[in-house]
């Protein structure tokens, strides 16, 4: 493999932006015909991503040609990803090169050398899952062999709002409601902690306390667009007991509930159910046409909670994670 050379860069000015999107676009052809993908819209999506930290562009070549790429981006002080959603997920190589397998090992090799050097406790790699091994640009048995272990698979799930005939919804005597963005953080905090500390929420329970955390902060910051009324506290005197978030995001006219909590000791009243109810009736009174939310395949309360909502599934997204271990001798 000593004739495939990495490098690593961050994404600026001095970037060839070009030869990434036309390995992008010559793969999609291939493995994502349906979007009519061009070089000149993939690279101006580079151009034009918004990011707090500068992400980081691993590459790989042959000589001089490019074979293989990966945009790492940066999430926070702990978390990064390989190919954000609207790159697919999976790492980007030459259609019809004899040795995707190497390039991808290289590549992602280099992408956990780059987190151990910075101190970033966690890689992601999500992509939709499909029905057959043979419609990914890579073999994810790939993403196992080198330290990425499928950690959960999420369903996405939507509703039509114009259907939806819902009374407004009435809290229990005593259950107070306030909006989220009047909320204390550290309240707001312990709630978020504890309803996700006991559920079937995959990705939550392999975190540490340090990327729950960083999640949180950048999840829930109140400078973040959020639609007000139907993102809500529930108080019972002084304790925060749930919560709804829902931001305008996912489609044009849609409410996407980015997260819902209710802590375990208040479970079993139907404050889920009535949290829901009240996003419901919030989006659809405000003119919103749907509503969609994830969830882990793996959660059947939640589950079922959704589809007793006439919620629909739709696509399935897999999640790989690298997790840094506490001796860095270990992790390769």
């Amino acid at each position: 493999m000593n004739h495939i050379q990495i490098q690593t860069q961050l994404l600026d000015e001095q970037l060839n932006v070009q030869e990434l999107a036309h390995l992008t676009c010559n793969l999609w052809k291939i493995t994502k015909p349906e979007i009519n993908a061009s070089i000149e819209g993939i690279g101006n999506w580079i151009k034009n991503l918004v990011f707090e930290e500068i992400p980081v562009i691993v590459k790989a070549y042959k000589g001089e040609k490019l074979v293989g790429w990966i945009l790492l981006f940066i999430h926070d002080s702990k978390r990064l990803e390989i190919n954000p959603w609207a790159l697919g997920g999976h790492i980007h190589i030459l259609p019809n090169e004899p040795k995707r397998l190497e390039i991808a090992q290289l590549l992602l090799k280099e992408c956990i050398n780059y987190a151990l050097q910075n101190d970033h406790t966690r890689i992601e790699l999500c992509y939709e899952k499909k029905d057959s091994s043979e419609k990914y640009p890579v073999d994810p048995s790939i993403y196992p062999q080198c330290n990425l272990m499928e950690e959960d698979e999420i369903v996405f799930m939507s509703l039509n709002l114009t259907d939806q005939e819902l009374l407004e919804v009435e809290f229990p005597q005593g259950i107070e409601t306030i909006l989220l963005k009047n909320a204390a953080d550290n309240d707001l905090y312990t709630c978020f902690y504890d309803s996700f500390s006991e559920s079937g929420d995959r990705n939550f329970l392999s975190e540490t306390d340090e990327e729950r955390k960083e999640y949180f902060e950048e999840h829930f910051d109140k400078e973040d667009k959020m639609i007000d009324d139907a993102s809500i506290v529930l108080v019972e005197g002084t304790k925060v007991i749930g919560f709804t978030l829902v931001k305008p995001t996912h489609g044009e006219g849609n409410g996407h509930l980015w997260i819902m909590g209710v802590i375990p000791e208040y479970r079993g009243r139907q404050l889920g159910s009535k949290l829901l109810n009240h996003a419901i009736v919030t989006l659809k009174k405000q003119g919103y046409k749907t509503m969609s939310l994830v969830v882990d395949s793996a959660n059947e309360a939640a589950l079922k909670l959704y589809e007793k909502h006439h919620f629909v599934k739709g696509w399935k997204r897999i999640t790989h994670a690298w997790k840094k271990k506490k001796i860095e001798g270990d992790v390769i």
